[in-house]
């Protein structure tokens, strides 16, 4: 409580948090598993009701997850799983009991959402596109590592299709043709098939559409001027008829190409040489997007300086982790609001205030 004294009364002022109501979530296909985890636990343990709907392209893993809870002693109502495509997600968008959205995904659809949920007001948390930039210096302790990381990140890991990851390697010029050459030595590991075969190390493509966009990206990158090192087609053999495609780096490439613009969602990574520190940030912060961001350096003065000036939700600095009860989110283009740590709870509950007279 906070004393507050006016005009000789004697006022006291105590502020509460209360759950937010019936929370609509909205999650994406790469990550299932881990978006029903973020979005229903704490939801649950602000003690919020639920409605949940997967992606159409992957529900198999929430509807397993599903199972499980409804064994538990929830009472019945309180978690809720709904299937279905765009109207089902428009539907949990305008339906008037629902006091919430939170939402993963593209841009595009966070747009829609925010339309629809603004017509009656729903609070609403988005998680969002991003084209991130990874700055490379050359004082940092290793380029290898630093190359490594980012092209696992931004080509092999889930093949590219993490809205966070370094998708813009922005690299001195003075260290560039190295950092090329460990993040070629990279995808010598890269090994694709079955998904229950424990020496697959990449994904495919989520569908054949992704497939064929993600191509035509790597052609607009062509046409455009960029330098195709490597990648840049499909497997052959076995994995010819499957929604595969090769690691892809593009060097030469400037930050008004269409490959450093637009969110891929697939193993392309673009290289944009810089000269100094100025021109480094002026290149991350030149997005439309604001997700996540990385700083490769030594010296933690420049890593600290850089990061405060990068527009971004969240950097990493010598590496690219993600921390559970960290805040996460977005600006710009990229989202609103944060989830993650204390950040998860003001998003799931809302603020009330309760001004009492002491003297009454």
């Amino acid at each position: 409580t906070y004393p507050q004294y006016t005009d000789g009364q004697n006022l006291h002022f105590m502020s509460f948090r209360e759950p937010v109501g019936v929370v609509g979530a909205i999650i994406p296909w790469n990550a299932p598993l881990m978006m029903f985890a973020l979005k229903v636990a704490p939801a649950l343990a602000t003690g919020c009701t639920i409605v949940l709907k997967p992606s159409e392209l992957a529900s198999l893993a929430a509807l397993r997850l599903a199972e499980i809870v409804a064994e538990c002693d929830l009472p019945p109502g309180v978690f809720n799983v709904v299937t279905g495509g765009p109207r089902t997600g428009a539907a949990i968008s305008e339906h008037p009991c629902i006091d919430k959205i939170t939402f993963t995904g593209s841009a595009v659809v966070g747009e829609k959402i925010m339309s629809v949920a603004g017509r009656n007001m729903k609070r609403v948390t988005l998680e969002l596109g991003g084209k991130s930039a990874g700055l490379v210096f050359p004082d940092t302790r290793s380029i290898e590592v630093a190359a490594k990381t980012v092209m696992a990140l931004s080509s092999t890991f889930l093949s590219g299709q993490v809205c966070s990851t370094p998708t813009r390697a922005v690299v001195h010029r003075s260290i560039l043709e190295e950092f090329i050459e460990h993040a070629h030595a990279q995808i010598a590991s890269v090994r694709f098939g079955d998904p229950f075969d424990p020496a697959t190390t990449s994904a495919p493509i989520i569908s054949k559409r992704q497939t064929e966009r993600i191509m035509g990206f790597i052609a607009k990158g062509r046409e455009e001027g960029a330098q195709l090192v490597f990648g840049g087609d499909r497997p052959k053999g076995d994995l010819a008829q499957g929604n595969w495609i090769n690691p892809t780096l593009f060097s030469d490439v400037t930050n008004g190409m269409t490959i450093a613009r637009e969110e891929i969602f697939g193993p392309v990574l673009s290289v944009i040489p810089f000269d100094t520190e100025e021109e480094a940030v002026a290149i991350a912060n030149d997005s439309q997007y604001g997700l996540s961001g990385g700083i490769w350096s030594s010296d933690l003065s420049r890593a600290f300086r850089v990061g405060r000036a990068m527009r971004t939700g969240t950097i990493g600095v010598n590496g690219y982790s993600v921390m559970p009860n960290s805040p996460a989110g977005g600006i710009k283009r990229s989202g609103i609001g944060r989830e993650g740590g204390r950040a998860t709870i003001e998003a799931f509950t809302e603020l009330k205030t309760m001004i009492l007279n002491l003297d009454a």
